[in-house]
């Protein structure tokens, strides 16, 4: 009986041990962050321990990372009580590597097969939606969606406090998000790739009247960032002896996890082509 309680107490020692022994390979960086021991900024590839002490240049600075049980976690100051409270931007990498709780996004939100949107609210969703690259194309359904120089969708937010409208174009009942467009306006020029608080409604000319369909925060994400950011994941999988559609399916997860919904159509296409291409 001793022998056994004592072969349970080394493993339970020994559990303990390779879960404080976890590492995180840094994937994307947003901001900067810095090794507090060497202060060499950190940068994709890195692998932090638990007990490494990072600085973070602001409160809007985050590390996005893979555990090595393949966990997707964000690293990202919490924010202070009131503005006049003083807050060190160092920390231990334990204190704020918080797991992603969205994994289910994409099983509800990702759907390559269906050839029109027939119901655009579930499509951008509530919260934030993104366009890989500068344009997306979305065919709506003709019958619940009838568009044309009467009916058509209008995106509504604000540039420098300023309410900005902005009519999204059509071509045969396929809405064009153009981010040349949406960024330039009227009201001025946004120089962040992200639009907040975009409310989307559709609008009848005729009789000045809208409907509101969503409201969510619009994000477009450099493509070529992007690639580099899947080929820093890419070894990762690799060690983990994942097939190709398992590689596909996590890279779409990872992406959903921290961009947001997507286009389902535009990153399968644009993962099926990463991990084809690449030597795996």
């Amino acid at each position: 009986m001793k022998k056994l309680l004592y072969i349970a107490a080394v493993l339970l020692m020994l559990g303990n041990a390779l879960q404080a022994q976890e590492t995180y390979t840094v994937t994307r960086i947003n901001g900067k962050v810095t090794n507090f021991k060497t202060g060499i900024q950190l940068k994709a590839g890195d692998v932090l321990q638990p007990t490494d002490r990072v600085t973070f240049d602001s409160f809007d600075s985050y590390i996005i990372s893979i555990s090595q049980n393949m966990g997707r976690f964000m690293m990202k100051m919490h924010l202070p009580p009131s503005p006049e409270a003083v807050q060190q931007l160092t920390v231990t990498v334990k204190e704020v590597a918080t797991p992603t709780k969205r994994r289910s996004l994409m099983a509800e939100r990702y759907k390559p097969d269906e050839s029109e949107i027939s119901d655009l609210k579930s499509y951008f969703g509530n919260d934030k939606f993104s366009v890989i690259g500068n344009a997306v194309s979305i065919p709506v359904n003709s019958s619940n969606y009838v568009i044309d120089e009467n009916k058509f969708i209008v995106f509504y937010y604000r540039v420098n406090n300023n309410p900005v409208s902005k009519k999204i174009g059509y071509e045969h009942n396929a809405l064009m998000i153009e981010k040349e467009k949406l960024l330039t306006t009227n009201a001025g020029s946004i120089t962040s790739n992200e639009i907040p608080s975009v409310a989307v409604y559709l609008y009848e000319k005729n009789t000045r009247s809208s409907e509101e369909i969503t409201k969510f925060d619009l994000l477009f994400v450099d493509q070529e960032a992007l690639t580099n950011e899947f080929f820093t994941i890419l070894p990762i999988l690799q060690r983990q002896n994942m097939a190709k559609d398992g590689i596909k399916k996590y890279l779409i997860e990872y992406y959903f996890d921290f961009y947001g919904a997507t286009d389902s159509k535009t990153i399968k296409q644009f993962v099926d082509q990463l991990v084809d291409n690449a030597k795996i």
